[in-house]
């Protein structure tokens, strides 16, 4: 066992070693004297201090518990997280099956997800390197984010309306159609409460998402998870996310799904749970394009249990002509959440309607 002295957010100070602190660990509580252990095997959510080895020039930033990004330089040093990522548009890697010393890692996000890169996006190159220094020792054992996760709930879901966010993949409009909505219904007196179900570990969306009017936020993160990837269902997160948003008795909840409907991320499991669904009110789909929007309208016919309301909206609406193709050809209703947030307003407004005059 050994210690590493004081810990500091983002510099050094009376000779102290400083480090940077990833989102990811956001719920774990440092001590200092930081206790540090050298482990031959590691989990999915194991604590972990590393030191910048090389940074990536295209992908140089880490960011901190309270959301801001912070440029890494070589030798900085990085408490973060063991995890997995599968990203179309950035880095995919996984915890390496066994540990020794100094040997080398990536960050595989900016919040602070580490493991061995094993793809790239060709634009972004290699990420930076880092070099493994020890697993942050708690109790005797290796520190996990488990140890101060949230409990999931197993129980009956709670009565409260829910707005589903999804999309056909990475950036396509899903976090600016939360905020879009979020802020006039908040404005307008309505009690909100928002969660981001799936994808990898970045507090980014979740603090956009409460500077815009939700009342309490949540993440996967906030249970445990470097990201969705381990999991084998996101049924479990997402029913006691639920639960936790329903406590305060909002009108209703807003839950984004992070990167794809089909991916390593499992959301397409969460349409395996007709009960889930059953508090759905409405689902806005977020795509790039036209064939993305009739792959997602496709898959979600398959399903006998998904009949709520649903509108188009993401990068696929930035022109007219897409709203115009979408409600023409689809007879669905489009828009887009920058130039017409009032109609998003609206279409949710409508599908609370049925809601409220049954309570």
């Amino acid at each position: 066992m050994k210690a590493l002295v004081d810990p500091i957010t983002h510099s050094e100070s009376q000779g102290a070693l400083a480090y940077l602190i990833g989102s990811v660990a956001s719920r774990v509580p440092l001590v200092s004297p930081l206790q540090l252990t050298s482990e031959k095997r590691g989990r999915h959510g194991d604590v972990v201090l590393v030191r910048v080895k090389e940074v990536n020039a295209n992908y140089p930033s880490l960011e901190t518990p309270e959301g801001k990004e912070i440029a890494l330089d070589r030798g900085q040093l990085i408490i973060g997280a063991l995890g997995s990522r599968k990203a179309l548009h950035g880095f995919s890697g996984s915890p390496p099956s066994s540990f020794k010393p100094n040997m080398a890692l990536h960050l595989l996000n900016k919040g602070g997800v580490i493991g061995e890169c094993s793809a790239f996006h060709r634009d972004l190159g290699w990420p930076t390197q880092l070099e493994y220094l020890g697993s942050l020792s708690w109790k005797g054992r290796p520190t996990n984010l488990k140890d101060f996760a949230l409990p999931l709930i197993d129980e009956p879901l709670p009565e409260v309306p829910v707005v589903l966010v999804l999309g056909t993949g990475m950036d396509a409009g899903k976090t600016s159609v939360c905020k879009q909505l979020l802020k006039p219904f908040s404005e307008k007196g309505f009690s909100i409460n928002a969660g981001k179900v799936a994808g990898v570990a970045c507090r980014r969306d979740i603090l956009s998402m409460k500077k815009n009017g939700a009342g309490q936020t949540l993440s996967f993160e906030d249970f445990g998870f470097p990201s969705t990837i381990q999991l084998k269902a996101l049924t479990p997160v997402a029913r006691s996310m639920i639960h936790y948003l329903a406590a305060s008795k909002p009108d209703f909840i807003v839950l984004e799904m992070g990167d794809g409907i089909l991916g390593g991320y499992h959301v397409s499991s969460l349409f395996e749970d007709a009960d889930f669904l059953s508090r759905c009110l409405s689902m806005i789909v977020c795509a790039n394009d036209l064939m993305g929007t009739w792959g997602a309208l496709q898959w979600l016919s398959q399903l006998d249990h998904t009949n709520c309301p649903v509108l188009i909206s993401g990068r696929v609406t930035d022109s007219a002509e897409g709203v115009r193709y979408i409600e023409e050809k689809w007879n669905l209703p489009a828009a887009n959440a920058f130039d017409s947030a009032g109609k998003i307003c609206t279409f949710i407004q409508e599908s609370l309607m049925p809601w409220l005059r049954s309570e």
